[in-house]
């Protein structure tokens, strides 16, 4: 037996070996089978993947919301000046040269009916925990040699033309979005102009997380929002100022164009009842590294703008809806501007000293000097009557004294009504004659107290001046 054992090993040794290299073989085959596989399902991977990767943009397009917007406006403006302390610059009459008139005062002037077109294209989107939030803008606007923001005997000649631009692009991401003190940190070009109480005037809603009072500006950064509950809020500001280019403000005579400045602020607002639903903000606003030059014309540029220091402001407000259970909203807001000069002096008196011919755009000294030296104050009131659903009126009054100065770089007034050192009074009414349509009629009377209303520099002058503008537009918004 043990022999026939020993006998049959080779033969058993045999067959392992055969039915090894099957298995082998048969492995092989299912490897190359694998193989083929995987790569006919990466193929076909490749081809969808640009497939799928459009459906999820074409997803996520389609959780945008686009929401157009559509205003057209015309304007007459009229414009008288008195005189100016210390103002005596002299120009050429025309035709007649060897006479001579004043430029900067002593005149009054009827300027053309002007109009302007704006188109907004609103965006929003929401994706679970984080929101998106859009605006993109075009103006057009007839002004050119009577542009209104050079309000002097002899216009400089300005190019009338359109601007497009995105004055708004921000993300909105809330990590714990459900807790009852959640905190928002937003990034991007930020919602910062527009503010309250001007909505009312404006028939939309708030679009600025500030008082426009105390700060009406453009600005990108972040911004950091904690709830305390369902109306109160506090909000901290990073960010740096800009200015839009002058064609998106055809008639603003009374702001500049920000060359630098860091925004750092803190602004709270809280909701409650006060004889109606009231809304109660406040905060400070500091602009550190402060350096802008008026808007004097196309000639006119950063070459003589200097950082002058910092401008802090403070502003506390309350807007009352429903005041009594009426159709009546009142509102009131009163903000400080304190300035903190470093020394520097911006000088702006002699534009072309090589040209004996032409004194510049002024002679006189409120257009030269370090940032104000004083504290300033402006309070804003009015109030709103809505007739129906249809027809509503309002009227609404602003004082800026002396040294007042507004952070007003990206108010979207037409005439900055804000930054005005004197008295602007408004009066309006309102026809929504469609569900997506409405018509307004508006007088708007500003009188200039003081020079340099919109100017953080200079030792202002006093003035006696004054614009009456009516107004008619139309609008879509959907």
């Amino acid at each position: 037996m043990k022999k026939t054992f020993l006998l049959s090993i080779p033969a058993l040794l045999f067959a392992t070996q055969s039915n090894m290299e099957l298995k082998i073989q048969k492995l092989e085959n299912e490897m190359q089978v694998l193989k083929e596989e995987m790569k006919y399902h990466q193929d076909d991977l490749d081809e969808r993947m640009p497939i799928i990767e459009m459906a999820e943009k074409k997803s996520i397009l389609d959780k945008i919301n686009f929401s157009p917007e559509l205003l057209l406006r015309f304007d007459k403006l009229d414009y008288k000046n008195g005189m100016i302390e210390g103002e005596n610059t002299k120009i050429s009459v025309p035709l007649h040269p060897m006479f001579t008139e004043q430029r900067r005062d002593e005149y009054a002037k009827r300027f053309d009916i002007a109009s302007s077109i704006r188109f907004r294209l609103n965006m929003d989107m929401s994706l679970d925990d984080i929101k998106f939030h859009g605006r993109m803008l075009y103006m057009n606007s007839s002004q050119s040699n009577q542009r209104v923001c050079i309000l002097s005997r002899d216009i400089k000649v300005g190019d009338a033309g359109s601007a497009f631009d995105v004055d708004q692009a921000y993300v909105d991401y809330s990590p714990n979005k459900g807790s009852d003190y959640s905190f928002t940190f937003s990034f991007g070009l930020l919602p910062t102009s527009g503010g309250t109480p001007m909505q009312y005037a404006q028939e939309r809603p708030r679009t600025s997380m500030f008082p426009a009072l105390a700060f009406n500006m453009n600005a990108y950064g972040i911004i950091g929002t904690q709830r305390f509950n369902e109306d109160a809020f506090l909000r901290i500001i990073l960010a740096k100022a800009y200015t839009l280019r002058a064609n998106f403000y055809p008639y603003q005579c009374n702001r500049e164009n920000i060359d630098n400045a860091n925004i750092m602020g803190a602004y709270g607002d809280a909701r409650f009842h006060f004889l109606g639903n009231s809304l109660l903000s406040f905060g400070v606003n500091a602009l550190n590294d402060f350096k802008a030059h008026p808007y004097l014309g196309p000639d006119i540029d950063a070459s003589d703008a200097h950082n002058l220091g910092t401008m802090v402001t403070f502003g506390v407000g309350i807007d009352v809806e429903k005041v009594a259970n009426s159709d009546t909203t009142l509102f009131l807001h009163s903000a400080l501007s304190n300035p903190h000069a470093n020394g520097q002096i911006d000088d702006y008196k002699i534009i072309n000293p090589t040209d004996p011919n032409d004194p510049g755009f002024t002679t006189a000294d409120y257009s030269t000097g370090t940032m104000l030296t004083s504290n300033g104050h402006s309070v804003y009131l009015g109030a709103k009557y809505d007739f129906n659903e249809a027809f509503n009126v309002g009227a609404e009054y602003n004082y800026g004294s002396k040294y007042w100065f507004g952070a007003t770089q990206g108010a979207e007034d037409m005439f900055n009504k804000l930054a005005t050192r004197g008295s602007a009074y408004e009066a309006y009414g309102v026809w929504k004659f469609h569900k997506y349509l409405n018509s307004k009629l508006s007088y708007l009377r500003i009188h200039e107290t003081y020079t340099g209303s919109g100017w953080h520099f200079g030792e202002p002058a006093k003035k006696n001046a004054t614009q009456s503008i009516v107004s008619l537009s139309l609008e879509a918004r959907f």
